[in-house]
């Protein structure tokens, strides 16, 4: 498995090749967990996103990424500004982050300052971003009021 800092690079470089000026955003890494329960077993879906944000701005910019042996490769970004940002909760009861978009994408996210290497092997890419998760604070808190 790769390591933290080079999971963290991947991400960023992901998040880089599909938003256009990409390396001018402070990037995060967040996740959303949404389980559900059978009769017969449970399913666990995880979702991975780089989120990028300009520390003073209130502009998101979501991209889902995909991890496989240390590769990461990025999906469709997303952004989210002040005109087309829809139903906005600072958390909810899983203590997710979720935002939404006048046209009806939802997105809950999971951004915690480290995600300890043993727990990635259940759910979550193993990064470090102290700085960038306070930085995430400040705009989160500045969108959901």
């Amino acid at each position: 498995m790769a390591s933290k800092e080079e999971l963290k690079a991947a991400i960023h470089a992901a998040f880089d090749q599909v938003v256009p000026d990409g390396s001018s955003y402070t990037k995060v890494y967040a996740s959303d967990m949404k389980q559900r329960n059978f009769i017969v077993y449970q399913s666990t879906t995880v979702y991975n996103y780089a989120v990028g944000f300009k520390p003073g701005g209130t502009e998101l910019v979501i991209v889902p990424v995909d991890e496989d042996g240390g590769q990461v490769t990025a999906g469709q970004p997303v952004t989210i500004t002040d005109e087309n940002r829809g139903a906005v909760k600072k958390r909810d009861l899983q203590g997710r982050f979720v935002v939404s978009t006048k046209d009806g994408q939802k997105f809950r996210l999971s951004v915690i300052p480290s995600v300890p290497k043993i727990t990635a092997a259940f759910y979550q890419l193993p990064v470090d971003q102290k700085d960038e998760y306070e930085a995430f604070q400040l705009v989160r808190a500045a969108i959901a009021g």
